[in-house]
């Protein structure tokens, strides 16, 4: 085993919310697993203000072992925010994220270690098959999509919460203090080799996601509006095509009263026009306000996390 050190080879950051159940088999399987792996190591539990009782089990557990640190954010700021700060806090040269209920095996985690300073790079510990519910991986597919279609981040569809990747590809979004954060997004910023690896992915042992189908879809909206264009230039896409229809419907109406002497009677026809046209109006201004909005929000520079507690055992 690798000598005791305060920078330890490997910082595991766990995300908290309903871990009351897993937190201590979690631990421990890290701690084995770690340890027979010759590495020094600690664990970050962030805990994002959790509807159990996961903070107790999580301060008691840092308290009893000098590698395990308990953090309590002062509300709860989503899965996201929370994992950024436990990577801005790793002092381990390598830096794996994972789930807190135990679908993501403690086991692998030395493997994925080891991939990832074989590569330099980020790799992902991927599922042969997902083991969410039906809507959980519908949406989780979609905002790999949008990832990999918007966003430009190429291997977005092999994306998974279980990565490991060096700690010098943090510096490429240190000084990021936007509202909306996606961990993934952030990581694509380094430019470093992405690759995959096949892991073990367990049914859920405990609790319930925290994912409802409204925070999955307004996960994706951050994906499309919090880091791309996209939206606007289809809105400008939608608005040309509106032209294009317009001036054939003027051509339409002058060519029918050139050569029939009459316009285009019907009111169906001019209701449909209009409402058309103003739904395009509408959408485009609504994209617009979309962006505005998030460029107000983040110009009021609110935190992305605040911490109400840490607890850490002293060092021996």
């Amino acid at each position: 085993m690798e000598t005791s050190s305060k920078s330890p080879a490997v910082t595991v950051v766990v995300p908290v919310y309903g871990g009351e159940s897993t937190l201590e088999a979690l631990v421990q399987g890290l701690c084995s697993s770690l340890e027979a792996a010759g590495l020094t190591f600690e664990v970050l539990l962030i805990c994002d203000r959790p509807r159990d009782g996961s903070w107790a089990v999580a301060s008691r557990l840092a308290a009893s072992d000098n590698r395990v640190a308990a953090v309590l954010l002062g509300r709860n700021y989503g899965q996201h925010p929370a994992t950024l700060l436990g990577i801005r806090m790793a002092r381990g040269t390598t830096i794996v994220t994972m789930d807190e209920d135990l679908q993501h095996s403690p086991e692998e985690v030395p493997r994925l270690v080891s991939a990832s300073r074989a590569s330099g790079g980020i790799v992902y510990g991927v599922a042969s098959r997902l083991q969410h519910g039906a809507w959980r991986n519908f949406t989780s597919r979609t905002a790999k999509r949008f990832l990999a279609r918007f966003v430009g981040f190429s291997a977005a569809t092999d994306l998974s919460a279980f990565r490991a990747f060096p700690v010098r590809l943090r510096d490429a979004f240190e000084r990021y203090e936007g509202r909306n954060v996606a961990i993934d997004v952030l990581l694509s910023w380094s430019g470093a080799v992405t690759s995959t690896m096949t892991c073990e992915h367990a049914p859920r042992q405990g609790g319930a996601s925290g994912y409802t189908l409204r925070k999955l879809l307004n996960y994706m909206l951050d994906l499309t509006v919090g880091y791309s264009t996209a939206p606007l230039r289809l809105a400008s896409a939608v608005g040309l095509l509106s032209v294009v229809v317009a001036l054939s419907v003027g051509l339409f109406i002058v060519t029918n009263f050139l050569v029939r002497g009459s316009v285009v009677p019907g009111f169906a026809f001019i209701a449909l026009s209009v409402a058309m046209f103003s739904g395009v109006q509408l959408l485009s201004i609504g994209v617009m306000g979309e962006y505005l909005g998030r460029l107000y929000e983040n110009s009021l520079r609110k935190p992305q996390y605040t911490i109400e507690a840490v607890v850490r055992a002293e060092q021996e």
